[in-house]
């Protein structure tokens, strides 16, 4: 067998590979996911600009896999997944050839190579690199058009390279060329995500304990000091040195030297090549190996990184999505240190409650420049005077990890850390404290746990008992950390993401590593640094925040993929503890097929059925249906992720509803957004802003501050915004102790004056509405302060004078402050509010906002609206995708009971009967949104269908409660907020029962014959409320 080793480990190899290809490709999402997945896709297909740092390699490869669609635009989706899946295959035979030779080293310490160590090292090299392969949180980004699956393979390319490298540079006078290689792969890397940065410190430990076999302790923190000086150097500084050069020679040579512009950049390329071609002719002539390596793998890490010309030329084109404009070296400076997303400490800097420094309160910024065609040369656009917070002193220190003075997380750090009024700076002792419990407890551990022990349930966590946890199947261990594990409610025991593993995998790595660090302590050390850096250091750097959007597991895939290669491992050191027991060749085999079957196959069954996305098409059919909820030509407002990048994919990829535009109210924060919202693209003609860009460039009017200037009657809204644009000295007041002058509005109470012609010429309301249409809005704002993007809202409405419709997505917000205090005059019209002149105030208490017009909203949700297979038995919806429901049970409901008001009992049924269908209990677990729907078929006169929710709803609190039941003592006061959450929601079925089957009846007696109330009095017997 040694003999064929070779081909043996390459045979093999690609079988791993196979598996995993085929797996992927099967559970593959045929189309586009929620997240960032529809901007990838979008800016992959045609070329465009997506957010920073970029991902220009990733673009350009998914705009190569997006070819074989062959012009059909419905599979270029797909084809861009099939690039996440393809890289993720070729990642799982990067690993298995990564085990082999780590392995085959591990073996030789116990003795010779036989037959029988060679079929463990496959045997374990197979149950490892499947065990990758089927884990969680791989798996899941191996199915959707996204940047990790990719940035994974070159994490995995880059280690296999440094061991190729070990191997042959005892024989070859060549092996330096893997190193040269490594830089390159880091270098393309770049333009995918810099993950594969964080392996460079095990890639140099690797070289040092080649070259130096007799390693001091000394040597050995010098080397590791040195890996990780390395790993700053590439990222901190090669690369934003090298475009800061560009920057500033460009405006030198332009500005200074009067050139055309481009010359400082041209000359940028030129000095570059030069200094290169220099030191390659210097180091031959020293005949210094290492200086040329040194000097090529600076080379090669540019050239990969000169992916990212392709997003400048592509910024120049002006393309529909073009985030950030990253037109020339200054900008793409700024694009690639994600400038616009702010800094957050690291090590050193303040606590969440730090005040600012009251001598110098701001500091001053770098200037930005932008280029001034007419003037030929780059002026300054935004000075960045008193720009940046500078905090007292008294509140900075070290490993600042409780930092964030947001009031969300200010919120957390009070409940969760023990922080509550306090006023001087948080102690060390308290932020390693929340290090250790939140950011490496939450955010890290519970994810490796995941996919090691077993996972509770695909639900966020925020340190409920009952969302998101790691369980291992082992009752004793999950019950000492979570409570009663066993009688189960039907939703927490049937949820598809509910996986247990009995913690096997997590004991095979970790036999691994034990033995690894046993009888290869040098290896075992590069593997540890390998799992240290994309894991926990990563944890550090990061320095989260409670709590995130969404869970962030994806990000730490590279530390899994270093324990997958101490999987590996256990596999051959169980052999070597049992070779004495039979035959060793024989018991080689049947170890690695039971450890097979016990690890990755186990992970196999348990996570197939929440891993496949075959077939599931809910994020697209969402996206049209925000797209169908507008009338044509519209302006559609939007906030987040999920109601805008599958709305850009649904318009850019499959040409869908390209009359409406779909303007992003966070990003309408910056010029460059306003820019490009000011263009026609495709269907959609220009936002009729009337800001000329002089007016809202960065670093002008990003904010306008109220000030009481005695202002006592309402100005015309057209009136502010003259004022606002102004360069008066009247609307301007100085700040920051005279060093920034700032603009001001002087009053709050606006007007918006109707013009009822253009208002019916355009058809804006319903025939049944004409009388209702008002004479003038009367609009408050309340506010002391408005943004960039709250003057634009301002400018639209003021200008657009009901010539296009006005929609805010049902997302954008539940308040009256996310829909800027317009809310009095919406009209639901699906998942869109639009903007009417008729006034429909909320009733007192009511959460939901606008009039409905429920012909256009039956036709919309009747006629238009997809469901994406939701209600499909084995379609896969995650917790993302079943948030979905929570809105369209909402409008569903709000149709119903609507239609039942007008009459029209029959539509309202047809209306109500299609959500439950398409929405199923078995599925989507009643909430508090099905109570419109029960309502509605009430007042429609469905009663029986009423009551059968009600008594499917009472089945379901009735097992919840029961299971809550039996937590006891302090573990109770973590399952309180789920047991008031059921009791209410009880509560709000008997006073429905008591409502439409007992007239609102008074009396007590009446009430409590009811069989819901009694239903309800006996679930809470074991709380003591009955």
């Amino acid at each position: 067998m040694l003999a064929n080793y070779k081909k043996l480990n390459n045979i093999l190899g690609w079988l791993a590979f196979a598996i995993a290809a085929i797996t992927y490709y099967l559970t593959i999402e045929p189309t586009v996911s929620f997240w960032d997945c529809g901007e990838y896709i979008s800016t992959s297909v045609k070329l465009q600009v997506g957010h920073p740092p970029g991902a220009p390699l990733f673009q350009l490869m998914g705009n190569f896999f997006s070819q074989f669609a062959f012009g059909d635009v419905m599979e270029q989706a797909k084809m861009v997944n099939l690039l996440s899946a393809m890289s993720s295959a070729f990642t799982i035979l990067f690993l298995f050839w990564t085990i082999t030779a780590l392995g085959r080293k591990f073996l030789s310490k116990y003795g010779e190579l036989n037959d029988a160590r060679l079929t463990a090292l496959f045997g374990g090299a197979m149950v490892g690199a499947l065990a990758y392969t089927f884990s969680d949180s791989f798996w899941f980004s191996a199915v959707e058009g996204e940047v990790y699956a990719m940035s994974s393979l070159f994490t995995a390319i880059a280690f296999w390279a440094i061991l190729k490298w070990e191997n042959e540079i005892d024989h070859s006078t060549r092996a330096h060329r893997w190193l040269i290689f490594i830089a390159y792969m880091i270098g393309l890397s770049i333009g995918v995500h810099i993950l594969v940065f964080l392996t460079i410190p095990a890639i140099v430990m690797v070289y040092f304990f080649k070259t130096d076999q007799k390693i001091s302790r000394n040597k050995f923190i010098i080397y590791n000091l040195v890996g990780i000086l390395i790993l700053g150097a590439i990222f901190s500084a090669i690369i934003p040195f090298i475009l800061n050069m560009f920057g500033k020679l460009e405006i030198f040579m332009v500005n200074s030297m009067g050139m055309p512009f481009n010359s400082g950049t041209i000359f940028t390329i030129i000095l570059i090549g030069g200094a290169a071609a220099y030191g390659l002719v210097f180091a031959r002539k020293k005949e210094s190996p290492i200086a040329s390596t040194l000097i090529l793998s600076v080379i090669f890490i540019l050239l990969g990184y000169s992916t990212f010309v392709t997003l400048a030329v592509r910024s120049n084109a002006d393309t529909p999505i073009d985030e950030n404009n990253p037109e020339d070296a200054m900008s793409l400076l700024a694009y690639y240190k994600r400038e616009q997303y702010g800094d957050f400490p690291v090590f050193y800097g303040q606590s969440f409650n730090a005040p600012l420094d009251p001598q110098k309160p701001f500091l001053d910024g770098n200037p930005v420049y932008r280029r001034d065609d007419e003037a030929g040369k780059y002026v300054v656009s935004d000075d960045r005077k008193a720009s940046i917070r500078n905090f007292s002193k008294s509140h900075i220190g070290f490993f600042p990890r409780m930092w964030n003075d947001d009031p969300a997380a200010v919120k957390y750090y009070k409940q969760y850390a023990g922080v509550t009024d306090m006023e001087g700076p948080v102690p060390l002792s308290k932020n390693i404290a929340w290090f250790f419990n939140y950011q490496m407890g939450h955010m890290w551990w519970r994810y490796f746990m995941w996919n090691f022990a077993g996972r509770q349930n695909d639900d966020q966590h925020r340190y409920e008992y009952t969302k998101g946890n790691w369980i291992s199947g082992i009752p004793f261990l999950d019950e000492a950390r979570l409570g009663p594990q066993n009688n189960l409610y039907y939703h927490a025991e049937n949820n598809p993401a509910r996986n247990v593993y009995y913690m096997l995998p997590f004991i095979l790595g970790l036999i691994g590593g034990i033995a690894h660090y046993r009888k290869a302590g040098p290896d075992a050390w590069v593997v540890s640094l390998f799992f240290f850096f994309t894991g926990i250091a990563i944890a550090v750097y990061l320095n989260h925040k409670p709590f995130e959007p969404r869970e962030r597991d994806y990000a730490y895939v590279g530390s899994f993929y270093a324990y997958s290669i101490w999987i590996g491992l256990g596999v051959m050191a169980i052999f070597e503890m049992l070779k004495g027991k039979m035959k060793t060749q024989a018991m080689a085999a049947v170890v690695s097929v039971v450890l097979l079957a016990a690890v990755p196959g186990i992970m196999l069954a348990e996570n197939w059925d929440d891993h496949n996305r075959s077939n599931r098409y809910v994020a697209r059919d969402i996206a049209r249906a925000y797209l169908d909820s507008c009338e044509p030509n519209a302006i559609l407002f939007t906030n987040g992720d999920n109601d805008t990048f599958p709305l850009w994919y649904a318009q850019e990829v499959e040409g869908y509803r390209t009359d409406v535009r779909v303007i992003n109210l966070s990003l309408l924060n910056t010029d460059w957004y306003i820019d490009q919202a000011k263009r026609a693209v495709y269907d959609a003609q220009p936002v009729p802003f009337s800001f000329e860009h002089e007016e809202y460039r960065q670093g002008t009017r990003d904010v306008v501050y109220y000030q009481d200037r005695g202002v006592k009657d309402r100005w015309d809204v057209k009136d502010l915004i003259r004022w606002v644009k102004s360069d008066n000295d009247k609307t301007k007041f100085t700040a920051f102790g005279g060093e920034k002058e700032l603009i001001y509005f002087p009053t709050k109470k606006l007007r918006i004056d109707i013009n009822k012609e253009q208002v019916l010429a355009n058809n804006v309301v319903a025939t049944s509405d004409t009388g209702k249409i008002v004479n003038y809005i009367d609009w408050n704002l309340k506010t002391n302060a408005l943004s960039k993007r709250d003057l634009m809202v301002i400018d639209l409405i003021a200008n657009n004078d009901w010539t296009r419709p006005i929609y805010f997505s049902v997302t954008v917000g539940n308040s009256s402050q996310a829909f800027f205090w317009l809310d009095d005059y919406f009209q639901l019209e699906g998942l869109a509010y639009r903007f009417v002149p008729v006034y429909a105030p909320r009733a007192n208490n009511e959460p939901d906002f606008g009039k409905i017009n429920s012909d256009i909203m039956y036709d919309n949700l009747m006629n238009k609206f997809a469901w994406g297979n939701m209600e499909v038995d084995d379609v896969y919806l995650d917790e993302t995708n079943r948030r979905v429901t929570f809105n369209l049970r909402n409008i569903y409901g709000r149709l119903g009971k609507q239609l039942a008001s007008e009459g029209k009992n029959e539509k309202a049924i047809a209306v109500l009967d299609l959500a439950e269908e398409k929405m199923p209990e078995t599925k989507f677990a009643y909430d508090y949104f099905v109570f419109n729907i029960i309502e509605g078929y009430y007042q429609a006169g469905a009663k029986e269908k009423a009551q059968a929710m009600i008594s499917t709803f009472a089945d379901r609190l009735e097992g919840e409660l029961a299971y809550y039941g039996q937590y006891k003592g302090n573990d109770r006061k973590m399952v309180q907020n789920e047991i008031n959450a059921a009791s209410s929601y009880f509560q709000m079925l008997v006073r429905l029962v008591n409502q439409y089957e007992n007239n609102n009846s008074q009396n007590l007696e009446s009430l409590q014959s009811n069989e819901i109330y009694q239903r309800y009095a006996q679930a809470l017997q074991p709380f003591g409320r009955a």
